[in-house]
């Protein structure tokens, strides 16, 4: 039954004798009951809990703590709600509170029990109602200086900030507008004072001046900087109107001021111009060869001495170009920076251009001459070793190695000292170790040709030598004879083909007519062998003559198979001409027959057997 009908009977039978006190007890506890639910489930007034947290802000500033006393506080209301709804029907009803008082526990149970199920959700609304509400009324602290900035890191600034802040506000912060100040007050006044100490270097660090003292450059940068500043800084909210950060003027600003001071020492080095002569380079490592000996330490040397010419000419060309009144200074101030990153590299740069292509020419130069002087057979390529030296040094295993050591060898004591103790340059040494490298595979390649001379005339001296042998009127050659007729030989055809057998190209010389005209000592141990062998070839009885037929016995026949493209290719050769050909399928039976059908024509055709 509707509640407000059994109000409504309740009132209309008030005063009737036939109404008992059971039907009044009755319709109390349904629309108490009622509205038990009702306001536990919907809980109290709206805004009420929001309120108390802003009316006592310190007892909620903890969000664990506020919520624990924010319930009770919840329950509180639901039960004043009840009560004061309790008066008001017991009113209507026509009894007293008083006769109902038996049941009030177990509405107490029953309220709190479905307004544990209503409160998280309205905790969480007015929770954020009441945090907004005091952000709205959150008042900013003094910002950082831009000291603190500098000196502080941003976790540290952020922690300083926000005790700033939660300091000045009238009442306690709640622990949830905690991270608002963070993210809306704290954090973009912290990235605006980052932001403009990277503007404020970048500026100092592109700024260029024309003026020459590097005092007045730096109070010129000051000056642009203190102006771009306060340019910025208008229009903006006062806590992110930074001033000057004091380390851009203690620290970024002189850096802007060396850097400018020394790149224009650097391009004036750049500009500088080198006059290196050839022939002075010489005579300066003429004039002390001791000292350039090793191509490192003349290379060292020269680039020392060209650089520090190039550095003071520019050194002195921007100190001029300074106003009088500012020349001390300068001078002073780029003295201690003469050998600064970019300068000694733009001096490098000048140097290895226009000096060390010079020096290394004129070094090649003297190196020549100095060789020339002190090896001119060398030289001119009229030196060569003596036969039984080459001979002896080309049959070592350690060729190479020896002829590097040559300044060891017997017999080249002459050659080797003929610097007479004479300082000489490591490319002078170096060019007469590639001459006398270049003599000896001369002489080596002279060994091997008279060699091949020797081997070649074999055929021909035992062929002379059979001949005289078989004759009746002339005597049988004997080992002098045969050994006469191989030197006789190898010396006609290597007189004739010397010359161009060691100087192909034609570039001989002078003496290209006494070099190695004579055979080596071991060609001529080589012929009296090959004489030995000539004797005993020469007594032997020779082979006959092979008949027509025995020739045609010894005819070569070959049979050649090809497989390709799925097919098998059957070639019959003799004397290197095709006879016969046939190409089948790729498969075992027919290749089969034909090489059956090869194998007769072979037996029938070319061998002709019965």
């Amino acid at each position: 039954m509707n509640i407000a009908v059994l109000l409504l009977a309740a009132a209309l039978s008030a005063g009737n004798a036939e109404f008992d006190e059971t039907a009044r007890a009755g319709a109390y506890e349904i629309a108490v009951g009622r509205f038990v639910e009702e306001v536990s489930q919907k809980g109290p007034g709206e805004g009420l809990l929001a309120k108390a947290m802003l009316s006592d802000p310190a007892a909620f500033a903890s969000a664990d703590a506020s919520k624990d006393k924010a319930r009770e506080l919840y329950f509180k209301l639901v039960a004043d709600a009840v009560e004061i709804e309790r008066g008001k029907i017991a009113e209507r009803l026509g009894i007293t509170v008083a006769d109902s008082a038996g049941s009030k526990p177990a509405f107490a149970d029953r309220q709190r029990e479905a307004a544990q199920k209503s409160f998280e959700a309205r905790y969480a609304a007015e929770r954020k109602a009441a945090c907004d509400a005091q952000a709205k009324e959150l008042v900013g602290a003094t910002r950082p200086t831009e000291a603190e900035v500098e000196e502080m890191s941003d976790a540290d600034l952020a922690a300083k900030m926000m005790e700033r802040i939660v300091a000045v506000q009238s009442s306690p912060v709640f622990e949830e507008n905690r991270s608002y100040i963070s993210e809306t007050m704290v954090k973009p006044v912290i990235e605006s004072a980052r932001e403009e100490q990277r503007h404020q270097r970048e500026y100092v660090k592109r700024a260029r001046s024309e003026v020459a003292s590097p005092s007045k450059m730096a109070e010129e940068f000051r000056s642009r900087l203190a102006a771009n500043v306060v340019e910025r800084a208008k229009g903006r909210p006062a806590d992110m109107a930074w001033g000057v950060f004091p380390s851009v003027v203690s620290k970024t600003l002189p850096e802007a001021v060396e850097r400018r001071m020394v790149e224009r020492l650097s391009s004036r080095v750049d500009g500088v111009k080198v006059s290196v002569a050839v022939d002075d380079v010489i005579k300066e490592i003429e004039s002390d060869p001791q000292g350039h000996v090793k191509a490192s330490e003349s290379e060292r040397r020269f680039f020392e001495a060209y650089s520090a010419g190039a550095l003071a000419t520019a050194f002195s060309d921007v100190v001029s170009d300074a106003p009088e009144a500012d020349r001390s200074e300068v001078e002073s101030y780029l003295r201690n920076r003469l050998h600064a990153g970019s300068v000694s590299k733009a001096v490098e740069r000048l140097v290895r251009r226009e000096v060390m292509p010079k020096w290394r020419e004129a070094r090649r130069e003297a190196a020549d001459r100095m060789a020339a002087e002190i090896w001119p057979s060398l030289d001119d390529r009229t030196w060569y070793p003596p036969s039984e030296l080459a001979d002896e040094t080309a049959a070592r295993s350690d060729y190479a190695s020896a002829v590097r050591a040559w300044r060891k060898m017997d017999g080249m004591s002459a050659l080797a000292s003929a610097s007479g103790g004479r300082v000489v340059l490591e490319e002078a040494e170096a060019k007469a170790d590639d001459a006398v490298a270049k003599a000896f595979d001369l002489a080596r390649s002279a060994i091997a040709a008279q060699n091949a001379i020797v081997d070649g005339s074999h055929a021909e001296v035992l062929a002379v030598a059979r001949e005289r042998k078989e004759s009746f009127w002339r005597r049988t050659p004997t080992m002098k004879d045969v050994v006469d007729m191989l030197t006789h030989a190898t010396e006609e055809k290597w007189g004739a083909t010397r010359v161009a057998t060691l100087w192909p190209d034609g570039n001989a010389p002078s003496n290209a007519s006494e070099q190695h005209r004579e055979l080596f000592p071991s060609v001529r141990r080589k012929i009296e062998l090959l004489s030995k062998l000539i004797i005993e070839e020469m007594e032997q009885p020779q082979p006959e003559e092979p008949t027509p037929e025995e020739l045609e016995e010894l005819e070569e026949i070959a049979l050649s198979v090809v497989r390709r493209d799925g097919k098998v290719e059957v070639s019959l050769k003799r004397g290197g001409e095709d006879v016969a050909t046939e190409s089948v399928p790729a498969t075992a039976d027919e290749f089969r027959k034909a090489m059956r059908r090869m194998s007769d024509r072979i037996s029938s055709d070319v061998l002709r057997l019965q």
